[in-house]
């Protein structure tokens, strides 16, 4: 069902100028005076999660994209020698390859992600019988599609307060943004994609949510 889904945003959503992101975020963040508060101001630096991404020029970009979003909730950016929290990001892109199989009609009737398990029965109503796999009676085409899978992984970690036993940095949140769609350019999404983050950040813990944005601020 997963794959059908994302094989039909393929196919309705080329035109689209807004992008569909799925959220996932887990933290402890607390914003008010109590204990495990991170501040009215926190200080915080951005740093690469992987090491070979640090002197991209497309990771420093998207980083002050982070950034940006949080001085624009009254955080503070300072060297990272000075920072009471470490926040990091990673990106990158995948592919899935979908078979769609139809018939002389134009009708879909679903396929085969690219580990051969069936995703789907069709959608929009099959013309004429079919039985099986959703493979249709008489002739039928198929066509190979591949839809790009982008993600955006960002945490952060808060000083420890160097205790015995305690540990050097504390996970206080972890978030991941997907995104699903016909191209793996990464510049053309990531702006939406880490606004769609910092919408309700830092929004509810422990749960997966929809945020649908415009691929171009003010656009």
């Amino acid at each position: 069902m997963r794959m059908f889904v994302i094989v039909l945003a393929f196919l309705l959503g080329g035109c689209a100028s807004t992008l569909r992101t799925e959220i996932s975020a887990f933290h402890q963040i607390q914003t008010q005076s109590s204990a495990g508060s991170i501040g009215a101001s926190p200080r915080f630096a951005i740093m690469p999660l992987d090491a070979e991404q640090r002197e991209s020029l497309e990771y420093q970009s998207y980083a002050a994209l982070v950034s940006g979003h949080l001085q624009a909730l009254q955080w503070t950016l300072v060297p990272p020698d000075q920072a009471a929290i470490r926040v990091t990001l990673r990106y990158g892109v995948g592919s899935v390859q979908s078979l769609v199989i139809g018939d002389a009609f134009g009708s879909a009737y679903g396929g085969f992600n690219s580990w051969g398990g069936y995703w789907g029965s069709g959608w929009g109503g099959p013309r004429g019988a079919a039985i099986g796999m959703g493979f249709p009676l008489g002739q039928w085409q198929r066509d190979v599609r591949v839809v790009y899978l982008r993600e955006l992984i960002l945490r952060m970690e808060r000083s420890g307060t160097g205790g015995a036993g305690a540990p050097a940095q504390e996970r206080i949140y972890e978030a991941t943004v997907r995104s699903e769609g016909n191209t793996p350019s990464l510049p053309m999404v990531m702006p939406a994609m880490i606004r769609a983050l910092f919408l309700d950040f830092p929004g509810p813990s422990g749960m997966e949510r929809s945020v649908e944005v415009l691929l171009k601020e003010g656009g």
